[in-house]
């Protein structure tokens, strides 16, 4: 059943790799100067938001290109990437790592 052009694979690791740039820029961020430091805090403990940035463009590319099998995808490691990342909030917030 081929209900489409692209590849789930494709928009899962569109997706994640964006992701791990983004993890980067926020390490970079983090190094670079103390001052950067509500940014890095940004980018990586909210990763799910800052994400929708980047990944509703490139839905809305997708789906207008007629691949809508990668768009899935993307919307899947998007998903994926928002549970965990509120998952691991909620354990830091509840183990007092953050602070809050």
């Amino acid at each position: 059943m081929n209900d489409g052009k692209g590849s789930i694979v494709a928009g899962l690791a569109i997706c994640w790799l964006l992701n791990i740039a983004q993890l980067g820029i926020g390490w970079l961020l983090l190094v670079a100067d103390v001052r950067m430091l509500p940014a890095y805090y940004v980018l990586i403990f909210a990763i799910a938001l800052v994400q929708v940035g980047y990944v509703v463009p490139i839905w809305r590319l997708l789906m207008r290109k007629e691949k809508p099998r990668t768009a899935r995808g993307l919307l899947i490691a998007a998903g994926v990437t928002a549970v965990v990342n509120a998952v691991l909030v909620i354990l830091m917030i509840k183990y007092g790592s953050l602070g809050l």
